[in-house]
């Protein structure tokens, strides 16, 4: 059953699995196989730099399939999370796909989540998760961005400040529902002057309906509120 229609705008023939276990990119294979794809699996490495695996990707399809965790057998030094958001800057649609995803989406994965428009779990990725993911990342390359992916000027709290992340509070989304980010994701002359009860402003897409979809880019210091103004 084919899924995917070569009408898009975007020709899309040859479709890359990315993945440094073989018998999972074999089965991602047959699913791309069965959306209506030629899937073709990336092999090689130890890939060091991001340009080099784009190379072999550009050269051999025109969208990819991306695991997250590519440095288990020295697959990549970087992760599938880096890839697809490079990818995004060269247009090139792409699904990250991750069994990790909640271990991971509040740090490497979210430092890159404005330019990951589709997110798969492992065990929810197949034939027509992945025709869909496709048709929604061509969808918002070509500008027709969803609701849920639109970012706003938002006003949000810091909650807690570890070591490599900080957790927030939005809220305009959820006033009761802390956030997790990496710190790398602000301004270094921002971290310094991090505390508790800090407030910032940052494009987010509020639109998001879970917190797994939450990207954060262009911070801003806010001047600090009282309870009541936060409140208003």
């Amino acid at each position: 059953m084919t899924l995917w229609s070569s009408s898009y705008d975007y020709q899309i023939k040859r479709i890359a699995i990315v993945d440094d276990d073989k018998r999972e990119a074999e089965v991602a294979e047959l699913e791309a196989e069965d959306a209506g794809f030629e899937p073709f699996i990336v092999e090689g490495g130890p890939f060091q730099k991001v340009e080099d695996l784009i190379t072999l990707i550009s050269s051999n399809a025109q969208a990819a399939i991306c695991d997250h965790r590519l440095g288990h057998s020295g697959f990549a030094s970087f992760s599938g999370a880096k890839l697809v958001a490079r990818l995004y800057d060269l247009q090139i649609p792409a699904i990250l796909i991750s069994q990790y995803a909640d271990m991971d989406n509040g740090l490497s994965i979210r430092a890159c989540r404005d330019k990951i428009p589709v997110l798969l779990n492992r065990d929810e990725t197949d034939a027509s998760s992945i025709a869909r993911g496709i048709e929604y990342c061509v969808s918002e390359l070509r500008g027709q961005m969803a609701n849920t992916r639109k970012p706003h000027r938002t006003l949000l709290r810091i909650e807690d400040i570890g070591q490599q992340s900080i957790d927030v509070i939005i809220p305009s989304w959820n006033p009761h529902r802390a956030v997790r980010l990496p710190k790398t994701l602000l301004p270094r002359s921002f971290r310094v002057h991090l505390k508790s009860g800090t407030h910032l402003f940052a494009q987010i897409n509020i639109g998001a309906e879970k917190a797994s979809e939450l990207y954060f880019k262009d911070f801003e210091m806010a001047p600090e509120l009282d309870s009541d103004e936060e409140l208003a």
